[in-house]
């Protein structure tokens, strides 16, 4: 019979500065010492229930669970700020050693949890705290991370994230009798709850929500030229010498990111880190119905057991359980199905599939053809409609049918002939584009997507690129009106079958909005336009400028490559 489980509520734990932090610490209650799961989080230590890993699963998994409000939220004390990646490393560093101190751990101390709560992870393990065993991140990203997608700021779940975490602030700037706007917490609710009409503010960088927040640190302006804003800057992969588990899901925003920071650590420190990308979006709850697809009760977290192989990967680092996991867990979509992989991508090749006259895609290199033409309208934006979206506001993450959304003029596509046998696109999927615009400065959008036999057409992957940051993230050129320039435009990783009666479809557009930023076509920083401008745009598919597309081809028979 297993021990009763005593839970400690408001523990007090001290960082080196003297501010408190607290949260609840779960144990078995039968005096033995046993390692702890520290699970980190701003968003309030009582609702941390997900499919990610549960206290209470710790508990019966023989652990200790140390749930903690972080610095300046919820129940603890301190300042919280927009960026303090280094005031998180610390805090992580000092909980990581207060709870290997308690006398019910037994000084082997993990950590877990996913998106802010996998940031604190990476930013702590850094610091290296002495007792620190192993690390499972979900969901994560850096500013530099956000910066290479493109260039272009994902401002629907950024403002209303920020929304939210300004009414926290205002509610606790009410609490210590300072003066606040009575108003101000409805303009935020409506902020975070519908943004896509304030999104439309011009100029964006005089969005007036935030500035009713007396002391929120926030100036919109800044972040706009700035990028995402992040907690971090980047990761200090070199100094994580813990083993991590890394989880995300193939419509999760940070999906990328993740996996590619599973990459930086794997290449700098071994094969102890694990990898497992589910058919998910980012959302603790993760299901097997994403859009208006159902993935099958395969694809549920629960179904495949997320949490105990978390334990199981926590064992393995802290008792020394052996393991025969694979290093990469993926769902195959279309198939349904896990695979399992020694690396990530798996063995696969390049398909090249060419833009062509009448919206053709094929595998023929171009002749001499003529350019498409569309006009694209900041005032009239191509909506977003499901993908890598974060469920804020009124977006819709997954796969969703987006027919209506092709008759468009400003939608350009190319699309395949019918698949004789199945297609099994598995690793990072790009498009390789040669267009002109009329504009000094504008967004090329494009859509990898799988027409069904019925005429519903589902986007397995999509990315945009910001012209001016066509030569690199860090890097920033106008463009010169009517010249045509070469856009890399990353449509991130994915694991989707094409199956056999179907085909495959490249979109080629300018706006995916509220999801991104709507470029106004000006060439002035961005959030600074007043008004915006039509830019003229023009796709070229020619012997001199052949624009393909570039799908990662499974191939299972294939040796890994050297």
């Amino acid at each position: 019979m297993k021990a009763p489980i005593t839970i400690v509520r408001d523990a007090e734990m001290p960082m080196r500065d003297g501010v408190v932090l607290r949260g609840d610490v779960w144990t078995p209650d039968d005096g033995r010492r046993r390692p702890a799961v520290l699970i980190r989080t701003p968003y309030g230590r009582t609702g941390t229930n997900n499919d990610f890993l549960r206290p209470l699963e710790c508990v019966q998994g023989d652990y200790a669970c140390v749930v903690q409000d972080t610095r300046g939220r919820a129940g603890s004390d301190g300042e919280w700020t927009i960026f303090m990646a280094e005031q998180e490393a610390r805090d992580t560093h000092d909980s990581v050693e207060w709870a290997a101190a308690q006398p019910w751990c037994d000084g082997n101390v993990v950590m877990a949890g996913a998106s802010y709560l996998g940031i604190v992870q990476l930013l702590g393990a850094a610091e290296r705290p002495p007792h620190l065993r192993a690390i499972a991140p979900g969901m994560t990203s850096s500013a530099e991370l956000d910066r290479a997608a493109g260039g272009v700021m994902r401002v629907n779940e950024v403002m209303a994230w920020l929304a939210f975490m300004a009414m926290d602030w205002l509610e606790r700037e009410r609490a210590a009798g300072r003066p606040a706007d009575p108003g101000a917490a409805y303009e935020l609710w409506e902020l975070a709850t519908d943004p896509a009409a304030a999104l439309r503010t011009l100029p964006l960088k005089d969005l007036p929500q935030f500035a009713a927040v007396p002391g929120f640190p926030l100036d919109v302006g800044k972040m706009l030229a700035y990028g995402t804003p992040g907690i971090t800057e980047s990761f200090a992969y070199e100094a994580v010498e813990v083993p991590a588990l890394s989880v995300t899901g193939w419509f999760d925003n940070h999906c990328d990111s993740t996996i590619e920071s599973f990459l930086r650590l794997r290449a700098i420190h071994g094969d102890r880190h694990r990898l497992i990308v589910g058919p998910w979006s980012h959302d603790g709850r993760l299901g097997y119905c994403q859009g208006e697809v159902s993935f099958s009760a395969r694809g549920d977290a629960t179904v495949l057991g997320l949490s105990a192989q978390h334990l199981a990967f926590f064992d393995e680092h802290v008792r020394g359980t052996p393991s025969a996991a694979p290093a990469v867990r993926y769902f195959l979509m279309g198939a349904d199905e896990w695979r399992e992989a020694d690396r990530w991508p798996p063995p696969g090749e390049l398909r090249t599939l060419y833009l062509g006259d009448d919206g053709r895609l094929g595998t023929r290199p171009p002749a001499d053809e003529h350019p498409d033409h569309y006009a694209y309208d900041p005032d009239d934006p191509v909506p977003t409609r499901g993908g890598r979206v974060v469920n804020l506001g009124r977006l819709v993450p997954g796969p969703l049918d987006r027919s209506r959304l092709e008759e468009r003029p400003d939608v350009l596509c190319y699309t395949s002939p019918v698949l004789d046998e199945p297609l099994d696109v598995v690793g990072q999927v790009a498009v390789r584009l040669f267009a002109a615009s009329s504009a000094r400065d504008t967004d090329f959008a494009a859509k990898l997507v799988d027409v069904f036999p019925d005429g519903r057409a589902l986007a397995a992957a999509g990315g945009v690129q910001r012209a001016r940051h066509r030569h690199g993230p860090d890097a920033e050129q106008l463009l010169e009106p009517g010249t045509v320039e070469e856009y890399t435009i990353g449509l991130g990783h994915t694991a989707w079958r094409f199956p056999a009666g179907h085909r495959v479809r490249l979109e080629i557009t300018s706006s995916d909005f509220p999801a991104y930023d709507r470029n106004m076509n000006t060439g002035e920083p961005v959030g600074t336009d007043a008004a915006g401008v039509v830019a003229h745009q023009t796709v070229h598919h020619s012997v001199l400028y052949p624009s393909r597309l570039e799908l990662p081809v499974l191939s299972e028979g294939l040796d890994p490559a050297p």
